[in-house]
């Protein structure tokens, strides 16, 4: 009998090593797991999920942490898109997130709406830890990603096209951040959003670097870049266009629902260009802060 307990001691403790390290999941036609809702309900702590090429009309919530989740490089594609009955994860994203430090890359996010017209392709409710979004898209969603407030918590963009999001209210972004710790946001191209900025940052500290805000001749994007509370806000080596048809003439605007203590704004190597007549290149309304007009 004791030989037969250690022995399946040994086989649990072997399982559980395995655990840790990781798995990788496969998603595709094919595989064992169809669509990402199958792997979702799988996964475990610190897995990776590798999705095939293909559009799935499907949405999920991910609650395991430290999870790599990447679909195809180019010129192959996987898009998430919304289900038959056009419900959301949760009422809220296609995908959602709410383990911590998870990775996800070269995926697509269309056609994200809800009832709430806050629909978003990306949810993001991690409370603590980095969300890393690299090398997605997404378009025609009520929000690209969107996040809740989390004082513990990062969200670094890289190497992502957000274009045509918004419900057309003035109210949903291209991308929406809440009340988080910091969010980094490099090489991205956000671009004609629907009466809604092209980025909102309500961050503690925001960092915007070699980034492209450009609606050209017929974008209807609100703010280019809107940090409502202030915080500490980095804008470097960026290009920022504004459209003459826009329905506001301000680029970048900061502190206008009340900024965080110690609010500061650094403009780094940036261009702008404003097509809209009057308008207005930065708009700092923080403490001790002037506007810098066009």
């Amino acid at each position: 009998m004791k030989l037969k307990l250690h022995a399946l001691f040994l086989a649990w403790a072997v399982s559980c090593t395995a655990h840790v390290a990781g798995v990788t999941i496969a998603v595709g036609a094919g595989e064992s797991c169809a669509t990402p809702s199958d792997a979702a309900k799988i996964v475990h702590d610190g897995d990776t999920v590798l999705i095939r090429p293909g559009v799935y009309h499907d949405v999920c919530t991910w609650r395991a942490s430290r999870l790599t989740i990447t679909g195809p490089r180019p010129p192959a594609c996987a898009t998430i898109v919304p289900p038959t009955d056009k419900q959301l994860a949760g009422g809220k994203g296609l995908w959602v997130v709410d383990g911590c430090d998870v990775s996800i890359s070269d995926m697509s996010f269309e056609g994200a709406k809800c009832n709430d017209k806050n629909g978003a392709g990306l949810w993001i409710g991690a409370q603590s830890g980095t969300t890393r979004v690299e090398r997605c898209s997404f378009s025609l969603n009520e929000n690209g990603i969107l996040t809740s407030a989390a004082p513990r918590a990062e969200l670094h963009i890289e190497r992502c096209r957000f274009h045509g999001c918004g419900h057309g209210d003035g109210y949903s972004h291209n991308i929406y951040v809440g009340r988080i710790a910091r969010l980094v946001c490099r090489q991205i191209d956000s671009s004609h959003c629907r009466n809604g900025h092209c980025l909102k940052s309500r961050a503690l500290v925001t960092e915007i670097l070699d980034s492209r805000f450009d609606d050209g001749d017929d974008g209807l994007s609100s703010y280019l870049v809107n940090c409502p509370n202030g915080g500490q806000v980095l804008l470097s080596r960026s290009t920022l266009v504004q459209s003459p048809v826009a329905p506001n003439g301000i680029m970048v605007s900061l502190g206008e629902e009340g900024a965080y203590p110690g609010s500061t704004f650094r403009d780094e190597g940036n261009r702008f260009e404003n097509r809209r007549t009057p308008g207005i290149k930065v708009r700092n309304m923080c403490p001790a802060a002037n506007a810098d007009s066009l």
